[in-house]
């Protein structure tokens, strides 16, 4: 019995050894493979993380580049209504310049018309001529008269005289 006590002590130990060796065995293996899973993980992350940062690079410069065409268009389309408008300013300043002119040109020529009608009126007497379904006629100022017993150039022409009343 001796014999199968031992054998059991010897059986218990060298399972607890093997236990040791499986567990040291086991802890080796797990800590290599943890290792090996750390160094990927790593590796997967720089991997990942350089690809985000390439494609953040891409994105800003694909949004550079738009703001850039942007700014170019918004830039031409404010150029093109400046000229417009400085285009219509310049027009509308040069047909009111025009109108301007054609204004004191004709007031210019009612001022002559005006003095010369004075002139007309003051050698006339106020006389006015007139015509219409009835025929040609000289209308008198209000308070004068005519006198038509006049004649001139030897009697070739006839006269009328102006007489106050």
């Amino acid at each position: 019995m001796k014999n199968l006590s031992t054998l059991a002590q010897d059986l218990e130990l060298n399972a607890k050894v093997q236990r040791e060796r499986t567990d040291a065995m086991l802890k080796a293996a797990f800590s290599e493979h943890e290792a090996s899973v750390k160094q990927e993980l790593s590796e997967s992350a720089t991997r990942i993380n350089s690809a985000i940062s390439d494609h953040n690079a891409a994105m800003k410069a694909a949004l550079t580049l738009n703001t850039k065409e942007l700014l170019k268009v918004v830039g031409k389309t404010w150029a093109f209504v400046a000229l417009v408008s400085f285009l219509l300013i310049c027009t509308s300043g040069g047909v009111l310049w025009w109108l301007q002119q054609q204004i004191t040109d004709n007031y210019q020529t009612l001022s002559e018309q005006k003095d010369a009608l004075t002139k007309l009126n003051e050698r006339t007497w106020g006389v006015t001529y007139q015509e219409d379904n009835q025929g040609r006629f000289l209308v008198l100022p209000a308070g004068m008269k005519a006198d038509t017993r006049w004649t001139f150039d030897d009697g070739k022409k006839n006269g009328i005289r102006l007489v106050q009343e």
